[in-house]
């Protein structure tokens, strides 16, 4: 049967060494893609005629970009699973802080709750000096700013997030991915079937970039290396089934 397809695909990828499952209906491409190693012609006899081809390594890819940026896309390059519910230390910007003159002093309130004593103190110049901070107040270096004017503070203070680690000692882990998309039939532009791409046994490719740009949203992408699964010469498959 004909048909016309015109979507991406919705993504379900499961890894193997410990079942855990990540879903996304917001991929932007999904794609897979075939090669041969061995692709070549043998000539022999009179005149060195073509006689037979030459096949083999067969070499399967994947690519994956999706629409948002998820923690799931890391952690499949970096072989590690997200630590949900971390605590971490991480630096806190306060901005648009007006400096007050303290009996001589000068000094901004903050609001956050620093886990130290340090701050860094950044003027209206761009120029950054170390602060020293006593409950919610820090001293701003003398000629560092004057009384009114507007400066930012930076701080660590202790948080909770998920976290996934670049461990230099760890690599994408062996998954199950499954790709669906559906097909209309030309004639009556009504969706008849579902398309299933089951891939048996794939590893992500370890690079990766995340780049970003002011004005452009992140859309990670991960490239996937097919293989056949242990003790099976398979893969994956392609299957169409009927909507209904």
């Amino acid at each position: 049967m004909k048909l016309l397809v015109i979507d991406t695909c919705d993504v379900l990828m499961k890894r193997k060494s410990d079942g855990h499952v990540f879903i996304t209906a917001e991929a932007q491409l999904t794609s897979i893609s075939q090669t041969l190693g061995i692709n070549e012609k043998i000539y022999g006899g009179i005149g060195n005629k073509p006689l037979a081809i030459m096949k083999g390594q067969k070499e399967v890819t994947s690519a994956l970009r999706n629409a948002f940026y998820d923690q799931e896309f890391l952690s499949l390059t970096q072989g590690v699973a997200i630590k949900e519910d971390d605590t971490v230390t991480i630096h806190k910007t306060e901005k648009d802080l007006v400096v007050t003159d303290n009996a001589g002093a000068l000094e901004v309130s903050i609001t956050g709750a620093p886990s130290g004593t340090t701050a860094y103190v950044r003027n209206t110049k761009g120029e950054v000096e170390t602060a020293t901070i006593a409950t919610n107040k820090v001293t701003v270096p003398d000629g560092h700013a004057i009384a009114g004017e507007r400066v930012s503070v930076t701080y660590e203070v202790q948080a909770t997030g998920n976290v996934v680690e670049l461990d230099g000692e760890k690599f994408a882990e062996a998954y199950t991915l499954e790709y669906v998309t559906q097909a209309y039939d030309p004639a009556t532009n009504k969706v008849v079937k579902d398309i299933h791409i089951q891939l048996d046994h794939v590893i992500p490719i370890d690079e990766f970039e995340l780049s970003l740009e002011n004005g452009t949203a992140i859309a990670p992408e991960v490239n996937f290396e097919c293989l056949t699964a242990p003790n099976s010469t398979s893969i994956g498959r392609i299957i169409e089934v009927d909507r209904v």
